[in-house]
């Protein structure tokens, strides 16, 4: 229900209802139409990722990860979105698919995040490493499991 919901706010967005009077576009349609100014095919993903408690997983992405909180969608919020920089993730309480997704975000400088996300209290799985495909990458996940893979060039 929820996804025909989120579809529907979309299309309508998109392609607008044909009124003469003025409202104001949905969030999710600004988004859609703002990725598409690229002139690309297909541009700016947004994972949406399964959460058990949408309030534990704000806090944590605001307080841990240092992301933004851009809106919630619901009474009471189920669905939001987050950013960081122009990463953006979105979180889905109890629908979707299972919780422990994985999500690649790419990232000027891999250790300096490293380090602000270790000082923040993030549940860090993997440290920075250089891996073979030239990557230096770590690995964080969130309370519900998802696992966000950062990665940047590896320096010569």
């Amino acid at each position: 229900m929820r996804n025909a919901l989120i579809a529907a706010v979309v299309a309508v967005g998109l392609a607008g209802c044909g009124r003469s009077e003025r409202r104001a576009e949905p969030e999710l349609a600004r988004m859609a139409k703002a990725c598409l100014q690229h002139d690309a095919e297909m541009s700016c993903p947004h994972p949406i990722l399964t959460v058990a408690d949408l309030p534990a997983t704000t806090r944590y992405y605001k307080d841990k990860l240092g992301f933004k909180l851009d809106w919630e969608y619901g009474e009471p919020p189920d669905f939001a979105s987050f950013s960081r920089g122009d990463a953006a993730l979105f979180m889905c309480q109890h629908c979707q698919a299972p919780p422990g997704a994985w999500t690649m975000l790419f990232t000027r400088d891999v250790d300096r995040l490293y380090d602000e996300l270790r000082k923040r209290g993030a549940t860090i799985k993997m440290a920075p490493a250089d891996k073979p495909w030239g990557l230096r990458e770590m690995q964080v996940s969130d309370p519900d499991g998802n696992v966000l893979r950062f990665g940047s060039a590896i320096r010569k």
